[in-house]
């Protein structure tokens, strides 16, 4: 779904915008990751359960990584972000690169394995690295760990940078996660920055 078509600007938005702001704020992220996962399948259906996983993988590290900081046990700390981390890289890799493994496997030994013609996931890396980045920033010290799994899904999957970016760290977004009060000049302003960045010409 392209942002300045019109099944998302009088389809999709719309919609959005109506459950957003007729449900009580503390269902608003459960409609934003609803309707985030929904965009995504509407071009990658059978690969939500690829980001599902992603989500999962690194919640649960980011868990496991601030029970251990809070301990003071800095190894398993280090060992719960390293094994998110892993996770996260062998799912990216093997998308992106099992097809050029194989062939590189055939070319030196000479084998006929067959090339698996895998489709890249849209997004994968933005997602991959933007999830990463979380788990680092709690080990670090510098995010605070979120236990609602429907607020770090919010966190992965808004429809807005999800498949084209720009990675956003979680600690800038935290406090809004968690937290956040909407007006008519705020989202005036969010519609007129919008416009001006996907319809230059007219702006």
């Amino acid at each position: 779904m392209v942002f300045s078509s019109l099944l998302f600007l009088f389809r999709f938005l719309p919609a959005v915008l109506l459950v957003y702001y007729a449900v009580p704020h503390r269902l608003r992220n459960l409609v934003l990751l609803v309707f985030s996962l929904g965009f995504y399948a509407w071009g990658e259906p059978v690969y939500i359960l690829l980001m599902l996983v992603s989500i999962l993988v690194s919640y649960t590290g980011g868990i496991f990584v601030d029970w251990f900081r809070r301990t003071g046990n800095r190894r398993g700390a280090k060992a719960a972000l390293a094994v998110s981390s892993a996770i996260s890289l062998l799912l990216l890799g093997f998308f992106k690169y099992a097809d050029f493994v194989i062939e590189t496997a055939n070319g030196l030994s000479g084998a006929d394995i067959n090339m698996l013609h895998l489709a890249l996931p849209i997004g994968i890396s933005f997602y991959t690295f933007q999830t990463m980045s979380y788990t680092i920033d709690l080990y670090r010290g510098e995010a605070e760990v979120q236990k609602n799994i429907i607020s770090f899904g919010t966190y992965v999957t808004m429809f807005p940078q999800l498949i084209a970016g720009p990675i956003v760290q979680y600690k800038t977004i935290d406090t809004q996660l968690r937290m956040r009060k909407e007006s008519m000049e705020q989202f005036a302003d969010g519609v007129d920055g919008a416009c001006s960045l996907y319809f230059p010409d007219l702006f």
